[in-house]
């Protein structure tokens, strides 16, 4: 098999002298190719880049801890807390892996969640209600009522505004 390679200048670089191609690739007893033998001129004047020095923006915090978001860079809260909750249901129901939830909980929290997976012939939880308070800016707590037709649960659950987005931070539950 017989290749052929072109080497072509960047419309930039029409000044430059163009790239040479000083031999073709050779293909080992293996099979492996071997590298690209290229030479590139050293580009030097008017169409090299300056080096810039990063620049920390002001009042920029320069750790990597969590951050708290204000309630106006927040979707709404009551959409959000309703969304989780029924996501928490699923995961304790057993039809949905506690893990697709771990960017909205921490990591207390999942230890919770996991520890009430229930099994698989278990009856199925359907939420009733699911109510909001939004107690300080990028807070929110939640309380909400679940059950099967004949008995009801309480699930009480803080979230808070942290790196954009809402995050469950305390979970409760009488079950």
């Amino acid at each position: 098999m017989t290749a052929r390679i072109y080497a072509l200048p960047t419309p930039l670089a029409k000044e430059q002298p163009p790239a040479t191609v000083l031999a073709l690739p050779v293909r080992t007893k293996y099979g492996l190719q071997e590298s690209l033998p290229f030479e590139w001129p050293v580009v030097r004047g008017s169409n090299a880049l300056a080096y810039v020095a990063p620049r920390v923006a002001p009042g920029a915090n320069d750790t990597f801890d969590q951050q708290a978001t204000s309630s106006a860079d927040l979707p709404p809260a009551q959409q959000w807390a309703t969304r989780l909750v029924h996501g928490v249901v699923e995961v304790i129901n057993g039809v949905r892996p506690a893990t697709q939830l771990t960017r909205w909980i921490t990591p207390e929290v999942m230890t919770q969640v996991q520890g009430r997976i229930m099994s698989k012939n278990m009856p199925r939880f359907n939420i009733r209600s699911v109510h909001v308070t939004q107690t300080d800016d990028g807070v929110a707590e939640v309380c909400s009522v679940f059950g099967t037709p004949n008995r009801s649960f309480a699930m009480a659950m803080r979230l808070e505004g942290l790196d954009g987005r809402w995050k469950a931070t305390s979970l409760m539950w009488a079950l």
